[in-house]
C-alpha cells in the first residue's frame, strides 16, 4: 500500500509548496555558489598578486602598490567567505526542503528494498531446509552403502581364501564402493552449500534492520507531511481555544502554543496502521 501524502482529502498544498520552494532554493544556492566560486578565485588572484610584490619589494618597507594590492586582496577575501556563507545558509535550506520533498519517493525505495530482504531471507531459509533434508537422505544411503560393502567385502574374502585359481572381485562390491564415493562427494557439496546459504543468511539481519529503520524514519517524515497537509484546517480551532483560554484566566503561557492529549483509541489506530503499512515476512 502506497502513502500519498498529498492525496485528495482537502490537502491544503502543503506539499506542492514545498516542492516549489525547493526549486527556487535550488537555483537561489546554484547562483549563490557560482558567485562565491568566482569571489574565491578574485580573491586567490588578488592574493597571489600581492605575495608577488612583496617578494619583489624592499624587505624593510612596504610600497604604495604593496599596500593596495594587501588591502584589494583583503577585501577580496572577506567577501568572497560571505558569500560562501550565504551558499552554505542556502545549502542547508536546500537539504531541508529536499528532504521533504524525497520523503515519499524514498519511503517506497525503502518499503521495496525491505520486501526484497525478507523476501531473500525467505528464499534462502526454504533452500537450507532442502539441502538439509538432502543430506540427511544422502547420508541414510551412505550408512546403507557402508553396511552392505562391509557384508559384501567379507562374502569377497572368504571366497578370495577359498579359491585355489584365479579370483575375480565381485561387480557389486564395485559398484557398491563407486556409489558410496559418489554419495560421499554428494554430501560435501551439499554441506558446502548449506555452508554458504548460512554465511549470507548472517549477513541479513543485519540488513534487515537498517532496512527497517529507514522505512521507519521515511515513514515518520511522510507522517509529518500529511500533519502539515492538514493543521491550516485546524488552525483555526486550535487559535480560537488557545486565546479564549488566556481571556478567560485558565492560561498564563502565551497564546502559541496549546496542549492537546491525544485519546489512547486514536494513538492504537495510528500505531496498528503503521506498523500494517511496514513489510513483514
Amino acid at each position: 500500500m502506497k502513502l500519498n501524502p498529498f492525496s485528495k482529502k482537502s490537502t491544503t498544498g502543503y506539499y506542492e509548496r514545498i516542492k516549489a520552494e525547493c526549486v527556487e532554493v535550488k537555483q537561489q544556492l546554484e547562483e549563490a555558489q557560482a558567485a562565491a566560486d568566482a569571489a574565491k578565485a578574485d580573491a586567490d588572484a588578488k592574493a597571489k598578486y600581492a605575495f608577488e610584490l612583496e617578494q619583489r619589494g624592499n624587505q624593510h618597507s612596504i610600497s604604495e602598490p604593496e599596500r593596495r594590492a594587501r588591502l584589494a586582496a583583503s577585501e577580496a577575501k572577506n567577501h568572497a567567505d560571505n558569500l560562501q556563507r550565504k551558499a552554505s545558509t542556502l545549502t542547508g535550506k536546500f537539504n531541508d526542503l529536499r528532504s521533504i520533498v524525497e520523503a515519499p519517493g524514498k519511503l517506497e525505495q525503502h518499503r521495496a528494498a525491505l520486501i526484497d530482504l525478507l523476501r531473500r531471507r525467505s528464499s534462502l531459509q526454504a533452500e537450507r531446509e532442502q539441502q538439509v533434508k538432502l543430506i540427511a537422505k544422502i547420508e541414510t544411503r551412505i550408512g546403507e552403502l557402508e553396511h552392505r560393502i562391509a557384508a559384501e567385502t567379507q562374502s569377497a574374502s572368504e571366497a578370495m581364501a577359498a579359491d585355489q585359481g584365479e579370483f575375480a572381485l565381485p561387480e557389486a562390491l564395485t559398484k557398491l564402493d563407486i556409489e558410496l564415493r559418489v554419495a560421499r562427494t554428494t554430501r560435501e557439496n551439499l554441506s558446502s552449500r548449506v555452508q554458504a546459504l548460512d554465511s549470507e543468511m548472517a549477513t541479513l539481519p543485519g540488513q534487515i534492520i537498517d532496512a527497517e529503520r529507514a522505512f521507519k524514519h521515511r515513514q515518520a517524515s511522510v507522517a509529518q507531511i500529511e500533519l502539515n497537509e492538514q493543521l491550516p484546517h485546524i488552525y483555526n480551532a486550535l487559535a480560537r481555544a488557545s486565546v479564549a483560554a488566556r481571556i478567560a484566566g485558565f492560561r498564563t503561557s502565551g497564546e502559541h502554543k496549546i496542549e492537546i492529549e491525544i485519546p489512547h483509541e486514536y494513538l492504537e489506530a495510528a500505531r496498528a496502521k503503521l506498523v500494517a503499512e511496514r513489510p513483514s515476512a
